[in-house]
């Protein structure tokens, strides 16, 4: 789970939070059923937002920008360095016939690929290069850009696997962090069931369309609000 989402459930936690403290007149008919899940889904919050900063700042800090920068650092050195192979591949001197379909990748191929596949490509591209330094060299390609392309290489893919960690295996405090939203998710579609009653009520449809409001997961820069599956919209 990346980190807008992360921060979406958190800040739709809160507003839960929030607005059924504020609420809590409106549907004081049902408190006996919903004050342990509204309880146990702050408690959650709580902790939640103690594993923030440590969690948050994993992805959305350093080791994005560190990755970040070695991607654009090495992207113009790709293009250099497969433009060189790619002159010598269809030169005179050149006796490998298999070379230039070896080495064919586009500035477009480089400029757009995901950051997986650009560490192969360029991988690729230094595999055919070591053995020919002097005939790249003579298209301004490098002895020194062989050796900046390669510690850029291997710095990406380390910031690339450390962000990874971050994200798909995760920390324990990721882990814990991602569990407690999880469960509040739960804890709002019980919470959701209580108060559906109230959904065709002719006093009390109004506690309904506040409790979906605030309950409304919106990610940040991810195309718009997100309706809980479980959740009927309101009419």
């Amino acid at each position: 789970m990346d980190n807008n989402k992360l921060d979406a459930q958190l800040r739709r936690d809160t507003a839960t939070a929030n607005g059924l403290q504020a609420d809590k007149a409106l549907y004081a008919a049902l408190e006996d059923d919903l004050a342990p899940l509204r309880d146990e889904h702050a408690a959650n919050l709580a902790k939640a937002r103690q594993l923030e900063e440590a969690v948050m700042g994993d992805d959305a800090g350093t080791v994005t920008e560190q990755k970040t920068s070695a991607k654009a650092l090495l992207k113009p050195l790709a293009y250099r360095l497969a433009a060189a192979l790619q002159g010598y591949a269809a030169s005179k001197s050149n006796t490998d016939e298999d070379l230039a379909g070896r080495v064919r990748y586009s500035r477009s191929q480089l400029s757009e690929a995901g950051d997986a596949s650009l560490a192969t490509m360029v991988g690729a591209l230094l595999k055919e290069a070591q053995p020919l330094a002097a005939p790249l060299a003579k298209r301004e390609f490098t002895a020194a850009d062989l050796a900046e392309t390669t510690r850029l290489l291997a710095r990406f893919e380390q910031k690339h696997a450390s962000r990874r960690l971050s994200e798909v295996e995760g920390s324990t405090e990721r882990k814990t962090l991602i569990a407690l939203l999880r469960r509040n998710a739960n804890l709002i579609k019980e919470m959701r069931t209580q108060l559906k009653a109230y959904e065709n009520s002719p006093t009390k449809h109004e506690v309904w369309l506040r409790f979906q409001g605030y309950t409304k997961l919106i990610v940040l820069g991810g195309g718009g609000g997100k309706d809980d599956p479980d959740a009927k919209k309101p009419a």
